[in-house]
């Protein structure tokens, strides 16, 4: 290879044939249009630092300017301030320019790299015709290494990947130049030279730069180096202008850098040549942008051993499969990838897959292999099945090495793994592990996920049954309770026949479904009992909180002969029979009254105690001469009915003196006053106390109700007064006197008339009470404005 040479100063002599600017010489053969470009690439004017008589050593450190231009001829244009020209003009400069003779790219070493080639000149020649260079044209000191060097000084490297993004937009998108304003141009050309070793070749082959320039906004180059003392200011409008890397300052344009400018940077201007080389290789050649790029280039640095990420080799592994490539380069990438410590577990299964379309036996079981470890060591690999039959024999033999002696954790592990990979395991070992590990855990907790294993591994399910079978022999009621919580989960991942094959354990899920659906307890039961005789355990599992009246009623008279006397019967009802009527009223009492009676009449009652058999006739007792005040034709019966229930407290109610005084207290504020107040006169304390507290809550029921118990309240305190009942007529008027004041004068009304139609009472007795025991007026006018309210 061959380039042509062109020097172009102001001179005496040269090929304008007077004094001046001029091309002072050429090679022959160089076309006006190349010369044109040298003469617009080289123009020069120094930094303003310069003084007008420079001394030699002022002139020498002036910036040179090497300036690429790649086409459509590449040009490299070495230009040098040179002081004074011939005639003393001050302001010279030499420019030194090669173009290659027969070629539309630049040949041999980048062009950078002649930065400071001996063979670089600045002397006016006295011919016109120049000699042709021969090539490869010799570099100077400025190589790979010294970039390195370079980069590693002051954490350099950092602004590199920003630099190389910016570069890449101004050669392909032609935006903003990128101008680096460093303190020289030794820094300048560093920067350049790391872009130009980095870049991929051809987009680095498409870049123009220029190592100095006075006036970088007039300037068509892409990479563009300038200097304090040129005619450009770091301000804001640069930033908007340019790409700008500010060495002087430390600041530079905010870019995203993306992947691949990040692997450059840490790979170095040396390991780069390497890489491009293999990079190349690889391509297709559709390959633009960085982006494009980048899993090629992860590719070749993969090959070279230089340091990847994991986003680099997924990006590979993306590529790769995607790629139709030779069998050989798929290995190599392939083994590479999987080698690598840092690959992402994720990306074994493609290579696997493309490992097997492929026909490469060794890469597939080295990934499926590279899998089973991953996920042994508790990496999230992917479960797939194993193709290659070595890497099946691996990870069933490491499989059977874990589960001995396996906790819970490595046994759910390891057989996910297992059924994962679709590999089959020793039976007896299973069943050892179920009986061992997955059925103690399922007594404390019915887990769906465990459940998942009984229904994938019979031998597994065998052991775990055996296991908690025995525990419902045992402990029915906790067996229940524990498959309440995951009951849908176990009995789908069980068979019915297998279950039936334990009979605790299919009685343990009938009681726990029943727990959760409490309508299916009572038929649960019968359906149990069908099978077998009640014990203890039975009603302890299904009514873990001790049975309800209800329950007690609908179950004693649907259970088998043999049942009907138990004596565990008998210590179920106890309970309901003993507990006093003291919690409940109405249909609630009147409900366990009846469970009283039904107890008496059924088989169980035997079995009862003695005072509990003395208790259910005197609750019988006292709702059958209930049910006849209540329903009495005339005052004539119910009183007499009423006599009978103050006489029982003390004759055949005194078992269930309770029940009676309940009833009493609903009965008996019915009665007109001086009925109840005869009544009370020769009643027990407790029979007085129950009446009143039945007459005080029905002053608080609704209004009707309310007005009775007042009036008849009204009609017992003057009666218990005429009879020496001072208690009596004490609670009596405690009663009155806190509610009536308050209530509505329509309410009130109502009372006087009530009590008028007492014999010896009148309306205006009531009235004259209730005025003793108003408050006072102050304290009235609410109660006056209400009435006013009510009368309009």
């Amino acid at each position: 290879m061959r380039f042509h040479q062109l020097y172009y100063t102001s001179c005496r002599t040269g090929l304008s044939g007077f004094a001046g600017y001029q091309f002072n010489a050429v090679t022959p053969g160089v076309s006006a249009q190349v010369m044109h470009q040298v003469e617009e690439m080289g123009s020069y004017e120094p930094p303003t630092w310069l003084e007008n008589s420079p001394d030699p050593d002022q002139i020498t450190s002036c910036p040179v300017n090497l300036c690429f231009e790649p086409g459509p001829t590449p040009v490299l244009a070495h230009t040098v301030f040179t002081g004074t020209d011939y005639s003393g003009r001050f302001g010279n400069y030499f420019v030194h320019a090669v173009v290659p003779a027969d070629a539309a790219r630049w040949p041999g070493p980048p062009p950078i790299e002649l930065w400071g080639a001996p063979w670089w000149t600045h002397q006016i020649a006295e011919s016109t015709e120049l000699p042709a260079l021969e090539g490869p044209l010799r570099p100077g000191p400025l190589d790979r290494a010294a970039v390195d060097a370079f980069l590693k000084e002051n954490s350099r490297s950092e602004w590199l990947p920003l630099l190389l993004v910016a570069v890449e937009r101004a050669v392909l998108d032609q935006d903003r130049s990128v101008v680096i304003h460093a303190a020289d141009t030794t820094e300048i050309v560093h920067w350049i030279a790391a872009v130009s070793h980095l870049l991929p070749p051809p987009l680095t082959a498409a870049m123009s730069f220029a190592t100095y320039q006075f006036r970088p906004a007039y300037s068509r180059r892409h990479l563009i180096g300038t200097v304090p003392g040129a005619d450009f200011t770091v301000d804001r409008q640069a930033f908007e202008s340019f790409y700008l890397f500010d060495c002087t300052s430390g600041r530079a344009s905010d870019l995203e850098p993306g992947p691949l400018p990040r692997l450059l940077a840490g790979a170095g201007a040396v390991r780069a040549e390497a890489l491009w080389r293999r990079a190349e290789a690889l391509a297709d050649g559709t390959e633009r942008r960085l982006a494009d790029w980048y899993p090629v280039a992860a590719a070749a640095a993969l090959l070279e051993g230089l340091p990847l990420e994991a986003g680099d080799l997924e990006a590979v592994c993306a590529w790769l499969c995607d790629r139709d490539l030779d069998a050989e380069t798929v290995g190599r990438l392939g083994a590479a990838l999987v080698g690598h410590r840092d690959l992402p577990v994720a990306q074994l299964q493609p290579i696997a897959a493309l490992a097997a379309s492929r026909g490469l036996a060794e890469l597939l079981t080295d990934t499926e292999t590279a899998l089973i470890t991953a996920r042994v060591r508790g990496r999230p690999a992917p479960l797939v099945t194993l193709r290659s039959p070595a890497a099946r024999e691996h990870a069933t033999a490491l499989c059977t090495q874990r589960l001995t002696g396996a906790d819970l954790g490595v046994l759910t592990d390891t057989l996910g793994l297992a059924a994962g990979y679709g590999l089959r395991l020793d039976p007896g070992l299973l069943r050892d592990q179920g009986l061992r590990v997955l059925g103690p855990r399922l007594a404390e907790r019915v887990d769906p996920q465990l459940c998942e294993l009984l229904e994938r591994w019979p031998a597994l399910r065998a052991g775990a049954l055996a296991h908690l079978a025995a525990l419902a022999r045992t402990d029915l009621s906790r067996m229940a309770g524990v498959l309440a919580d995951g009951l849908e989960a176990f009995t789908g991942a069980v068979p019915e026949t297998e279950l039936k094959a334990h009979p605790a354990l299919h009685e343990a899920t009938l009681i726990a479904r029943a727990r959760r659906e409490p309508r299916l307890r009572i038929q649960t039961l019968l359906s149990i009992l069908e099978r077998r005789p009640l014990d203890a355990t039975l009603p302890a599992a299904l009514w873990p909180e001790g049975w309800s009246v209800a329950d007690a009623a609908e179950i004693l008279p649907r259970l088998p002969e043999r049942d009907a006397a138990s004596t565990v019967l008998a210590d179920w009802v106890t309970p309901l029979l003993a507990a006093p009527f003291t919690g409940g009223r109405g249909a609630a009492a009147e409900e366990r009254a009846r469970l009283h009676e039904l107890v008496e009449r059924q088989p169980v009652g035997r079995a009862l105690s003695t005072d509990l058999r003395r208790r259910a006739a005197a609750v019988r007792w006292v709702r059958q001469t209930a049910q006849a005040f209540t329903r009495a034709s005339g005052d004539e019966e119910r009183i007499k009915a009423a006599a009978a229930l103050v006489a029982g407290y003390h004759g055949p109610a005194a078992p269930a003196r309770d029940y009676l005084l309940l009833r009493l207290s609903e009965l008996l504020p019915r009665l007109p006053g001086r009925q109840l107040a005869r009544q009370l006169g020769g009643a027990s304390d407790e029979v007085r106390r129950a009446c009143l507290e039945g007459m005080d809550r029905a002053l608080d029921g609704e209004e009707k109700t309310a007005v009775t118990a007042a009036a008849n309240a009204f009609v017992l305190l003057h009666e218990a007064t005429a009879h020496g009942l001072g208690e009596v007529a004490e609670v009596a008027e405690r009663m009155l006197a806190q509610r009536l004041p308050h209530w509505r004068g329509r309410r009130l009304r109502a009372v006087a008339r009530a009590v008028g139609e007492h014999p010896g009472l009148t309306a205006g007795q009531f009235q004259r009470w209730l005025e003793r025991h108003r408050p006072p007026a102050r304290n009235r006018l609410p109660h006056l404005l209400w009435r006013r309210r009510e009368r309009k």
